[in-house]
């Protein structure tokens, strides 16, 4: 039997993003009859590119918020710890409910993320404030078709990137998407695998 190799995640924006997910999860985090809240806060791997990708995320959810580090812009030491200007982004993901729409829902829930980071002593952990927080519709009439109003809002915030993670607080890789094809022509196979653990 082999063991799983050590990983050393300092250097990244691991820890950045899990500090902001967890900041964010006593707010925003609620059950379905919290019209003003989401199932789940989680870090997230970066954008979503296709229809298909918000809906295989937001399977058996009616909401959630997803944060990401987009890029790394600027690099520097300060103090000799590694610096990062890191820009941000969240992912508001809503569904109607309880007769209220998904759009009303998804700009109450911008509005309070954008407020919880502007907050005076938000994010103590990180190296400066967020700035440049803006939020974006994200509407299409695919994602429309889907039953889902997504939002994002985004920041740039500077975060020491040398900060050292305990592998055991790092998401458990339990299951993968797959799509591919076999020949040119033939259909699409698509599928989720559960990994054993």
């Amino acid at each position: 039997m082999t063991t799983r190799p050590s990983f050393n995640v300092t250097g990244s924006t691991v820890w950045a993003c899990q500090q902001i997910v967890d900041y964010l999860k006593p707010t925003l985090e609620g059950t379905d009859r919290e019209i003003d809240k989401v199932q789940t806060v989680e870090r997230h791997i970066g954008k979503f590119d296709t229809p298909a990708d918000v809906k295989r995320w937001l399977s058996n959810r009616d909401g959630g918020v997803r944060v990401a580090a987009l890029r790394v812009p600027q690099y520097e030491t300060i103090g000799g710890r590694l610096v990062g200007n890191v820009n941000f982004v969240a992912y508001v993901f809503t569904t109607d409910q309880f007769g209220y729409e998904k759009d009303t829902r998804a700009e109450v829930i911008v509005g309070k993320i954008a407020g919880l980071l502007l907050q005076r002593g938000a994010l103590p952990t990180a190296y400066s404030k967020a700035m440049a927080v803006r939020s974006d519709n994200l509407y299409t009439t695919k994602i429309d078709e889907l039953g889902v109003s997504v939002w994002s809002v985004t920041w740039s915030q500077q975060w020491y990137l040398d900060e050292a993670i305990d592998p055991a607080t790092l998401d458990d890789f339990l299951r993968f998407g797959m799509t591919g094809q076999v020949a040119e022509g033939a259909p699409e196979l698509e599928g989720v695998v559960d990994l054993p653990q």
